[in-house]
């Protein structure tokens, strides 16, 4: 039996979810709560969280339907209309006490990639930051050639791609 739980963001997950997500970013700024909770709002089923079995929250992901050729900005809120067949993957959190337990990899990513299969999706879109480009290529992500980002990103952002 797992010691990890995977389901959808509830409202009640929001303090902890603006919690996690200060503490683990520091080369990029944190987003409002009203735009994290756009993308939630543009996709519950793929917008996920992972706790421990009855307690702590241990991290988030958020995506939702792109239908634009380039990439979002950081810290916009967008509305999206419309069925597409690509995701774009806006915010992997995951806290460091549960690293080693499964969260990011067999948990929320996933998770999210079997959500992405079972809804016809065709890509995942995301920028990798602080340096986790090698994470996301252990999936299967390859770097986009000329993509456009804005300087919101950071330092040496990365966009990525996964073919379904």
């Amino acid at each position: 039996m797992s010691l990890l739980s995977i389901a959808p963001i509830t409202e009640a997950a929001w303090p902890q979810i603006l919690a996690l997500q200060a503490e683990c970013y520091q080369e990029v700024e944190p987003e409002s709560e009203a735009v994290l909770r756009s993308k939630w709002r543009a996709s519950p089923a793929t917008c996920l969280q992972c706790r421990e079995r009855g307690g702590a929250l241990l991290g988030y992901l958020l995506s939702h339907p792109w239908p634009h050729a380039g990439l979002p900005a950081l810290h916009r809120e967008y509305e999206i209309a419309g069925p597409c067949d690509r995701l774009y993957l806006h915010d992997l959190a995951v806290s460091p006490r549960a690293h080693g337990l499964g969260a990011d990899r067999q948990g929320l990513v996933a998770a999210l990639l079997d959500r992405a299969r079972a809804q016809g999706c065709a890509r995942i879109s995301l920028v990798s930051v602080q340096g986790s480009e090698g994470f996301w290529a252990r999936f299967g992500f390859r770097p986009l050639r000329n993509a456009d980002l804005c300087a919101s990103y950071g330092d040496a952002p990365r966009a990525m791609e996964l073919e379904l």
